[in-house]
């Protein structure tokens, strides 16, 4: 049936990717962190297998490579079963990769946009921060 128009695909890519992608560590990435820690465990030095989310994914860790710790099996269920020994790894990469260590370039450029948004708020309405007395 001739409709008497031709509709065109969408031809458009997804520039960002799905947050559910974003928790994920890409095949580059996987390569990175077991050339950085020598394929070694990194609790026990044993052979790395698995690359754990420091900030867990349901805590929103992206799967970047400041987000990534090579362990072996035995490990990775270890740190799971520990909140606190989680916690020195958390505070370990804090201070090696900075306190943003486990996000990636959409929520920096979120962040940065949403902080720049406040900032001409502030200045359009001539808002301090601080109080005037």
């Amino acid at each position: 049936m001739d409709w008497g128009f031709n509709p065109v695909e969408k031809t458009k890519a997804r520039k960002k990717r799905k947050r559910g992608d974003r928790n994920e560590f890409s095949a580059k990435v996987r390569k990175e962190i077991k050339d950085y820690f020598n394929h070694e465990c990194q609790m026990c030095y044993g052979p790395g297998e698995t690359i754990h989310h420091v900030h867990l994914r349901a805590q929103s860790g992206r799967g970047v490579f400041t987000n990534g710790l090579l362990l072996c099996h035995r490990c990775h269920q270890y740190l799971h079963d520990n909140p606190k020994e989680l916690k020195k790894w958390q505070n370990r990469f804090r201070e090696w990769y900075g306190k943003s260590y486990f996000k990636d370039k959409q929520d920096l450029e979120r962040e940065a946009a949403d902080l720049i948004s406040r900032k001409e708020k502030t200045e359009y309405y001539n808002l301090s921060p601080m109080r005037r007395t």
